[in-house]
């Protein structure tokens, strides 16, 4: 395996140098094809051309004129999506700040396998100028989705940051803002309805006004939840998605059944609900190369102060609490048919951009997913949502994600990167992580 990792790095490092026209036409051979979508693995082909997947040739197809890869027996399966990220950067406790702004964060999310991710709300003018140069390849990284804006109520969440965001406080104000972000075709449209919070929020006569106005443009809507009536609001409005789990009580079971009948998805966010207990208390997963990779060490230092672990020692138990209490919710759910969707929230302190990501499948398993339903989510399910074709089928774009070891039999496998393929072609991820001029990484 070591012998074959070497001659996978090789060909990576040829055929990023060869430049686009090399890498056309790309055979993937000898594959442990993992296929969310139908909860099947299976030995195979992919035969890629133009950045889409053509078919699964039993041979070298006639007149092929590209690279052959032999893949000795390891596993392929889709890109990962985040679809709940704010990706300028990481943080932590003791005001530690990692932010090399979203151009860096999109290559690290694609070192780490996550091949597309839907920025929730971050500075609306870099997120429209970037998500173009992302999609056109002008410059390297995951693709970006956007918001491009949150859409909350005067003095509401989203207004502490201090970047510009767009407000509305009546019906006739959530129109005309969704119509004139409308303009510049965000790939959802976020909205903060939160009835009980510390901040404003907007009423729901208003967020009635703002789901309409974006679905009638067709625009998917993400709507950020305090609460389970927050969600009953969100749900009857007609969200296409309702982001966080409430952790004051389970979900009630008629509300889940409401949610799988009307087609509300739930992106939970597990990553930031959950693991920051996880980052103080278990050594072992900001040790993960993944982590260390992906931040500095100066983030990851501050979850293992003393200040910081004698706080989280004082409520351990409450903490835990809770998160069973997310669990049961996300697990209840699923039952019932409701789409769960990956998410991480990353930005907030505990999590980490890209590695996180993983750690969400780990959570969703712990809640009770299969490794296949945690796998969708952040696969074919995710693409789904965003009206793109992420899998391993003909006709699905090429970004994919080779590892050294079953997804399915450990989830924590999709952490064993050998390779990512973006948009058919092989990624130089060494490359991705080169220092930025300043970086004192």
């Amino acid at each position: 395996m070591n012998h074959m990792r070497k001659n996978l790095a090789l060909l990576s490092l040829l055929l990023a140098a060869a430049g686009p026209a090399a890498t056309q036409e790309l055979l993937l051979t000898n594959a442990q094809i993992v296929d969310p979508a139908r909860s099947q693995v299976h030995n195979g082909s992919l035969l890629i051309v133009d950045g889409h997947i053509v078919g699964s040739p039993t041979a070298i197809p006639e007149g092929f004129a590209g690279e052959t890869l032999d893949l000795g027996g390891m596993w392929v399966m889709p890109g990962l999506v985040d679809l709940h990220t704010h990706s300028y950067g990481n943080m932590a406790p003791g005001n530690q700040m990692d932010p090399p702004g979203t151009a860096i964060v999109a290559k690290r999310m694609l070192y780490a396998g996550v091949t597309a991710f839907l920025d929730l709300f971050g500075d609306e003018e870099t997120m429209y100028a970037l998500r173009s140069k992302l999609r056109a390849g002008e410059v390297e990284g995951a693709e970006l989705f956007a918001s491009l804006s949150c859409l909350t109520a005067t003095e509401g969440h989203c207004t502490e940051y201090g970047v510009p965001t767009r407000t509305m406080d009546t019906p006739d104000e959530a129109r005309r803002t969704v119509a004139d972000l409308a303009v510049r075709e965000p790939d959802v449209v976020k909205i903060v309805y939160a009835q009980t919070g510390t901040m404003p929020s907007i009423d729901k006569p208003t967020l009635v006004a703002a789901v309409a106005a974006a679905t009638g443009r067709g625009i998917r809507t993400v709507v950020h939840v305090n609460t389970w009536q927050d969600v009953r609001d969100a749900v009857a409005a007609g969200a296409s998605a309702v982001t966080h789990v409430p952790a004051s009580e389970e979900v009630p079971p008629d509300l889940a059944r409401d949610m799988a009948v009307r087609g509300v998805a739930s992106i939970p966010t597990l990553a930031v609900e959950t693991d920051f207990l996880d980052f103080v208390t278990d050594e072992s997963v900001l040790a993960n190369p993944l982590a260390t990779a992906l931040t500095t060490t100066a983030i990851i230092d501050a979850y293992r102060s003393d200040d910081v672990r004698a706080h989280v020692a004082e409520d351990v138990k409450a903490r835990r609490r809770r998160t069973r209490t997310i669990l049961s919710s996300v697990k209840t759910m699923a039952d019932v048919g409701v789409t769960i969707l990956a998410g991480t929230d990353a930005g907030n302190w505990g999590t980490i951009q890209g590695y996180s990501l993983h750690r969400e499948l780990v959570k969703l398993v712990a809640a009770g997913l299969s490794s296949w339903d945690a796998l969708a989510a952040a696969t074919t399910r995710a693409g789904a949502f965003l009206g793109r074709s992420f899998g391993v089928s003909a006709g699905d774009e090429a970004n994919l994600v080779v590892l050294d070891a079953s997804p399915i039999d450990d989830i924590r496998n999709t952490q064993r990167i050998v390779m990512i393929i973006q948009r058919g072609r092989v990624v130089n991820r060494d490359r991705l992580l080169a220092p930025a001029p300043g970086d004192s990484r």
